[in-house]
């Protein structure tokens, strides 16, 4: 029955998807082949052709905004129009609403109906609707299974550093990617969407498929979670702790939200679950200024439980060190001896490095 299949590992989960349109593959995210991977897979999702879908796919599909409503046979993945007006036909029951395109069950399996893949489209706003149909479901097959594990994607940035992940969290240009791409590319998992899972009482982070809009790196990861930067530029420099409180909120303002009963609690019991056992920052570096004003002091180096080092009192509050060997930059090779930064300039993406490295400010 399935002319085309797949298993990829995406955030701890084995997902299987099946096809009987044609290869789905130029369809999907260019970046999944990276996530192709054997195992007994936990989701599954089909695609199916569809009469409706066939005969006019760009009526079918949009606009590329999608909702979840309660149906028989589980949750309805729906394209939502708005207002009160009938989405080019009636919801299930007779009553007007959301066009449905696809059902998704408890265990976030899913199927959807489709047009052929290898058709000739008739204008390419119709391959366009039906990609982003197609995205937005298996994201949305996804997101659901994670919500009931524990886990969740997250809007921001994902690196790697020493073997442990770090998020970087924050509104649209608050600096996620400038700040990402500034590690090796093999140490970012993404630079728009990630993935937080939580394993026995632990918090992992993931790689998604999905990279911004200016084509980041992605990459798996499944690495310990060991700090979460809320980043907020137009705040006085420097980086300070965050009370469980004060983060709750905004990290869960970044999460993708389906729409559906049920999914707020949800988040805010992960959130709640995560403030408790990871620490969180806010992160202010003025991206693309110059160094930060620590115009007086040293740097040391320190540990500390859980992050690395220690932050150190300073008239500046919280901060980072200037300087890491290992950034393969010209920024760095021109600030590799400057423990003392009196007299130097440099990115403020070199302070942020320098303080996963264990280096900080102390007057």
């Amino acid at each position: 029955m399935w002319r085309w299949n797949e298993v990829y590992r995406v955030a701890d989960l084995f997902l299987e998807i099946r096809s009987e349109v044609g290869d789905p593959t130029p369809y999907l995210p260019e970046q999944m082949r990276g996530f192709v991977r054997d195992g007994t897979p936990d989701l599954t999702v089909d695609f199916h052709e569809d009469e409706e879908a066939h005969a006019d796919p760009l009526r079918r599909f949009f606009p590329p905004r999608f909702t979840l409503v309660h149906g028989p046979e589980g949750l309805l993945f729906c394209v939502s129009q708005g207002g009160s007006e009938p989405a080019g036909g009636d919801a299930p029951g007779g009553v007007h609403g959301p066009r449905p395109l696809g059902v998704i069950g408890q265990s976030g399996s899913g199927r959807m109906g489709l047009p052929p893949l290898d058709r000739a489209w008739r204008i390419p706003e119709e391959e366009e609707a039906v990609r982003e149909a197609m995205q937005a479901f298996v994201k949305a097959c996804l997101q659901l299974r994670l919500l009931a594990s524990g886990g969740t994607m997250v809007h921001a940035a994902g690196v790697v550093h020493g073997g442990a992940g770090f998020v970087l969290a924050g509104h649209t240009r608050a600096g996620k990617t400038t700040l990402s791409r500034q590690f090796p590319r093999d140490n970012v998992l993404g630079d728009d969407l990630v993935a937080v899972s939580a394993r026995r009482g632990l918090f992992h982070l993931h790689g998604t498929p999905w990279p911004g809009r200016e084509g980041g790196a992605v990459s798996y990861g499944g690495v310990p979670l060991r700090a979460v930067f809320l980043l907020h530029p137009e705040g006085a420099p420097g980086m300070r702790r965050r009370g469980s409180g004060d983060s709750l909120a905004e990290l869960a303002a970044n999460a993708p939200r389906l729409g559906h009963p049920g999914e707020e609690s949800k988040l805010l019991d992960i959130f709640s679950s995560l403030v408790e056992r990871v620490p969180i920052y806010e992160l202010s570096l003025g991206l693309g200024e110059d160094a930060l004003p620590f115009s007086t002091g040293r740097w040391r180096k320190t540990r500390i439980e859980g992050v690395g080092s220690r932050f150190a009192t300073s008239p500046c509050g919280d901060a980072v060190a200037a300087g890491i060997p290992w950034i393969p930059s010209p920024s760095l090779r021109r600030t590799r001896r400057a423990w003392d930064i009196r007299a130097r300039r440099a990115s403020s993406w070199i302070f942020f490095q320098a303080w996963l490295s264990g280096y900080r400010y102390t007057s």
